[in-house]
């Protein structure tokens, strides 16, 4: 079975085998239907028209349990949302949990699992969201149906249409999960036991924050092209990870760490931030903080802070509740900046200044896949893309 399979999860309430043909010529090739005799005509439907079915995903697949992505409502209900300490919107997003999954099972193929959540964001540009927001990082997410929307469903309903014209969009693009990300911070951690609530949330609060990350597992240290380092385990390291990072601090790196990787040698430096002392050593430097890290938010925000956004590798104007996913093809021919809107719809009118020598830039989106060229500013080591009216979701195509 292909473990790169467009999964559908079939409604509970959708026992006629004729609905299977709503799904004839799309990208679904696998359907997970309950192991019950009420589907067997569905089943049936379905080996047809050439449809897998199981009831369980197949071999070779990780499922993560995700969050169905898009602003978080507000707990006081209503049609408010809810925000963080600086009243940006707080995004729910997929794109760090696929990540971390792809480097905790390498070679698996990586299914989201968030069925859809709050009735007041099931539009059709939240359903293109689901779907992109874990496809664009090299997983898929499990087209499902929020109940409503299954006791609806015709060929020409717009969420429906939606859905299936971005689970096409990414199966005609299955290289994607070879990219490369780019990154300025790399996060050292096991992600297990007493580190994971931290790492974790790091991962997803640093995509929030605009900071591009690399995932570095204690037990694959690879710091290549990196800035900064964050370090935010509950024990100490060990001495041969310990002596690899100080190698990379001493040749001009940034480490921030929680006190427990204890004092580096070097010269103090004066005081610039409340919760760290700093340190040079060698070219580099070491931001200790001064009590123990508890609170993911702040040490993510602080972190950005102590990196500079001088080494931003994207800066969107006008951008209202975005984020970007910046990736490089295998060979570095050819980079692909993602951008996810999370509100009900984008701006009509921004633009995204992304760090990188380029020569020509397009857009891609699900409507138009076809990379189409983009009013663009060329600098020695940046490009500006002035974007149109913005979907839920697109993709820049930034060629070297």
């Amino acid at each position: 079975m292909n473990v790169e399979a467009t999964p559908f999860r079939w409604p509970g309430s959708w026992t006629d085998p004729g609905s299977v043909d709503l799904l004839k010529d799309t990208a679904v090739n696998l359907i997970l239907v309950a192991a019950d005799a009420a589907f067997d005509r569905v089943r049936a439907r379905a080996r047809d028209l050439g449809i897998a079915t199981a009831a369980e995903p197949p071999t070779g697949v990780v499922v993560a349990t995700g969050a169905w992505p898009g602003v978080k409502a507000s707990r006081g209900g209503g049609n408010a949302t809810e925000a963080g300490p600086t009243g940006v919107p707080w995004v729910d997003s997929n794109g760090w949990l696929v990540r971390l999954t792809q480097a905790q099972h390498p070679g698996a193929a990586i299914w989201v699992d968030a069925p859809p959540k709050d009735r007041r964001f099931f539009t059709p540009a939240s359903y293109e969201l689901a779907v992109a927001d874990a496809a664009a990082h090299g997983g898929r997410w499990i087209l499902t149906l929020d109940p409503t929307l299954a006791g609806q469903v015709k060929p020409d309903h717009p969420a429906w249409k939606r859905m299936l014209a971005a689970a096409r969009y990414f199966a005609d693009r299955p290289g994607l999960a070879r990219y490369i990300p780019a990154a300025v911070v790399g996060i050292v951690s096991d992600f297990a036991g007493p580190n994971e609530f931290m790492g974790q949330e790091l991962l997803n609060l640093l995509a929030r924050a605009g900071q591009h990350y690399r995932i570095i597992p204690k037990s694959k240290p690879d710091f290549d092209g990196l800035r900064a380092l964050i370090y935010a385990d509950h024990e100490a390291p060990s001495p041969a990870l310990r002596k690899q990072v100080m190698a990379f601090v001493e040749a001009g790196g940034l480490l921030i760490a929680a006190p427990v990787w204890g004092q580096t040698p070097g010269r103090a430096e004066p005081p610039e931030h409340p919760r760290f002392s700093i340190r040079t050593s060698g070219k580099g430097r070491v931001a200790l903080a001064t009590s123990e890290p508890d609170d993911p938010w702040l040490l993510a925000n602080d972190s950005v802070v102590l990196v500079s956004h001088r080494y931003d590798l994207v800066r969107c104007f006008n951008g209202g509740s975005f984020a970007a996913y910046y990736a490089h093809s295998p060979d570095r021919r050819q980079s692909l900046v993602h951008l996810f809107y999370y509100a009900d719809r984008g701006p009509s009118e921004g633009s995204v200044r992304i760090a990188g020598k380029y020569r020509a830039a397009s857009i891609s989106t699900v409507d138009q896949p076809d990379p189409k060229p983009v009013p663009a500013e060329f600098g020695k080591d940046w490009v500006e893309v002035h974007l149109p009216p913005v979907p839920p979701y697109l993709s820049l195509v930034l060629t070297v």
